[in-house]
């Protein structure tokens, strides 16, 4: 389940606007198609995002940050450091939520009860093996202190 919070601060951005195309013009790219191509991505994905700094789901944010090897706050125009260090051993989201709730010696009712979404979010997202909305994902990294690259299994650097 990756529903949105209604109020969803992660929908548009002005600085995904410029990152992205910053990145067009960094990587050599001569039109949005062309950028598309590379990242393996629709080109409307990033026409949008060019046009009107939309926010493409969180799988196809992971995919072009995969791919170009940046961090999700680097690419979303939230952090300008672009310093990452992808994980040789990456791991998925659903195995980083269990760690690091066992870690915090804390259980998923308690995390939903100190965060915005509903506890059965969490369990849907294990059970259907979906990923949370980018808010929930920048919230639960809040939480457990960590970076969202982290929490997706993307870097082993917590921050």
């Amino acid at each position: 389940m990756s529903k949105s919070p209604e109020n969803s601060q992660y929908r548009m951005s002005e600085n995904y606007s410029k990152r992205i195309k910053h990145l067009i013009y960094e990587n050599e790219c001569q039109s949005n198609s062309e950028f598309a191509k590379l990242l393996g991505v629709s080109e409307p994905i990033i026409s949008k995002a060019v046009t009107f700094g939309i926010y493409p789901s969180l799988r196809t944010l992971i995919k072009i940050a995969d791919k170009l090897e940046l961090s999700l706050k680097y690419l979303m125009g939230i952090d300008d450091n672009n310093e990452f260090i992808m994980s040789t051993n990456p791991t998925t989201f659903h195995t980083r939520l269990a760690e690091l709730t066992t870690e915090y010696k804390t259980k998923f009712a308690r995390v939903a009860s100190k965060t915005s979404f509903q506890r059965t979010y969490i369990y849907q997202w294990n059970k259907i093996g979906t990923l949370p909305s980018i808010d929930y994902l920048f919230e639960l990294a809040d939480f457990f202190k960590v970076s969202p690259d982290y929490l997706l299994g993307r870097t082993d650097y917590r921050i």
